[in-house]
């Protein structure tokens, strides 16, 4: 039996769409940086590059359109093929859906590249969408690389590559916790393991769920979907998923519905011809509760 929930899906998008932005980054994934390693990186960074992401920040807070789209450069370029208009549609409608978001920006790593500075950036977002049905807590990370150079006397962003992104939506009174297990990068064409972990006992609860893979696009943004939910037997959503036969990033969304509650958590997959590797790359085991598919030994199509 199918039930549908509708609802915003891909929450990942959100995250996009947060005002910083990037330019050209190494194939291979980067590792996320401590929190220490963060201070200390936004310290050092120069006076003028800290002054641009501050004043982000405090425009996107106040929702004043204006004032953010003054940082962008009017030639700027996103790894997603968003325009600046297209950033500036996008960012309004964003916040017509949601009655309250901050974000909170810090400096990663820095480089003077002549009369440029490129710059990766963690951008937390936290905000809440009420629905007729009850509100939506919403939380987000954006690791992202910016290009920056003065224009006019002032330093606006030139472009942006996305280099990782997870997102959160939770809504009711217990939502299942979930455990969202999926690489942050495969290659063209192979298979990858996709488990969502209910890290609870479920009891005699009802589960609902299911897990939807869409190309990351300017076409895509903001999207309200309908999803067919379908009973789950075990506690999460455990699939075995394979890349296009081209590059691109893809946006990984589980959805998992119980009876107090809803959860939706998001993650975007880079597929790439650079990554070398098996067919499947496994996991570590971050959690207590250990994951329910695994790659089959006897498999060799990848040797």
């Amino acid at each position: 039996m199918l039930k549908q929930v509708a609802l915003l899906l891909i929450t990942a998008s959100l995250t996009t769409v947060a005002p910083l932005f990037s330019s050209a980054v190494s194939a291979e994934p980067t590792r996320q940086a401590q929190p220490s390693q963060l201070a200390q990186a936004d310290r050092q960074a120069p006076a003028e590059l800290k002054s641009v992401v501050a004043g982000l920040d405090a425009a996107a807070n106040k929702r004043d359109i204006n004032a953010v789209m003054q940082f962008y450069a009017s030639n700027f370029s996103h790894s997603d093929g968003l325009t600046r208009d297209q950033l500036k549609e996008f960012l309004q409608e964003l916040w017509q859906r949601y009655a309250q978001l901050k974000y909170s920006t810090e400096i990663v790593k820095w480089e003077q590249q002549g009369d440029k500075i490129v710059a990766e950036t963690v951008t937390q977002i936290d905000g809440v969408k009420s629905k007729a049905e009850g509100d939506f807590k919403l939380t987000a990370k954006l690791n992202s690389s910016q290009v920056y150079q003065k224009v006019n006397g002032k330093w606006q962003v030139l472009s942006q590559t996305i280099l990782s992104e997870k997102s959160s939506m939770i809504s009711g009174s217990e939502p299942p916790n979930v455990e969202l297990r999926v690489p942050d990068q495969i290659g063209v064409g192979r298979q990858y393991a996709l488990d969502a972990i209910v890290t609870e006992p479920l009891g005699n609860n009802l589960l609902l769920g299911a897990a939807v893979e869409e190309a990351v696009n300017a076409r895509n943004y903001i999207k309200d979907a309908t999803i067919d939910l379908e009973p789950l037997r075990a506690g999460g959503v455990f699939k075995i998923g394979q890349a296009p036969f081209k590059e691109g990033d893809r946006w990984i969304s589980v959805v998992l519905v119980r009876e107090t509650g809803i959860t939706i958590e998001s993650q975007r997959l880079r597929v790439s011809t650079n990554f070398t590797g098996n067919q499947y790359t496994p996991l570590p085991e971050y959690g207590t509760t250990p994951s329910r598919v695994r790659p089959n030994p006897n498999d060799r199509s990848s040797s």
